[in-house]
């Protein structure tokens, strides 16, 4: 009988394979020539979500303006670090589907939205150890945010992002709105960017309102939470990871 972390790794697998599963319903549009595509590789290259998942590839950076099929990896992979982060809360924290998930109304501009965070931890259902190690961790980064709190932290809620490069102003109101009906509720609002190239001018004024983490800094807080090393599973798996969204990017040129 394999281990816990054996079945943790297993499951994990198995939800990146699933998502990336779908990229094949996906029909490639045609490539543009041209572009920047030695300056992107370096880039990508370094980059710790890119480099995992094939998209540091030249066919990636040849394929960077092709428009809706790039979104849809973008997508995918966006939904696999969501659904990774919530499965290792679930096994790692012995929480149920129900106590990671958080939900409310609120007021984004003059309309009424519901909002759920993408994975939701609520101190007083965590074993003691867990318990003080994450409300520790919670307090020390709400005094970053901001000088004065007079909050006091029952939980935090989590908006995983792979990766945030739009620059859509309705959407950045929402995340706003979001974050400031989170710590009214006594929870702390944090968005883990898992990669380092998210829109830097919607990043800085996210940290007025967000306990933002990028890059490794995101692996980081989830070993902090879970104690599992989700980037050195990515690394070990990386291979696999990479085949089909090359695979499809290759479709894309002639």
């Amino acid at each position: 009988m394999g281990s816990v972390r054996d079945r943790t790794d297993d499951q994990l697998f198995a939800i990146v394979m699933e998502h990336l599963s779908k990229l094949e319903r996906y029909v490639p549009g045609q490539v543009r020539k041209g572009g920047t595509k030695e300056a992107l590789l370096n880039k990508y290259e370094a980059d710790p979500v890119f480099s995992i998942f094939g998209l540091d590839s030249p066919e990636y950076a040849g394929a960077t303006l092709a428009g809706g099929t790039i979104t849809s990896i973008h997508r995918k992979i966006g939904d696999i670090y969501e659904a990774c982060v919530k499965a290792l809360l679930m096994a790692e924290l012995n929480q149920t589907p129900d106590q990671v998930t958080y939900s409310a109304k609120i007021l984004s501009g003059s309309a009424e939205e519901s909002r759920r965070a993408d994975a939701y931890v609520q101190f007083d259902r965590l074993e003691k150890a867990a318990r003080a190690r994450i409300s520790a961790y919670c307090i020390r980064e709400l005094r970053k945010l901001t000088s004065a709190p007079r909050i006091k932290l029952v939980g935090v809620g989590l908006e995983v992002r792979h990766c945030y490069q739009t620059g859509d102003s309705k959407r950045t109101q929402a995340d706003e709105a979001m974050a400031r009906h989170l710590l009214v509720s006594g929870t702390l609002p944090i968005m883990p960017l898992f990669c380092n190239q998210s829109n830097a001018g919607i990043v800085s004024r996210y940290r007025s309102v967000w306990v933002v983490k990028e890059g490794m800094e995101s692996y980081d807080l989830v070993k902090e939470f879970s104690g599992y090393d989700l980037y050195a599973f990515m690394l070990r798996n990386k291979a696999e990871f990479r085949a089909p969204v090359v695979k499809l990017l290759r479709s894309l040129t002639p």
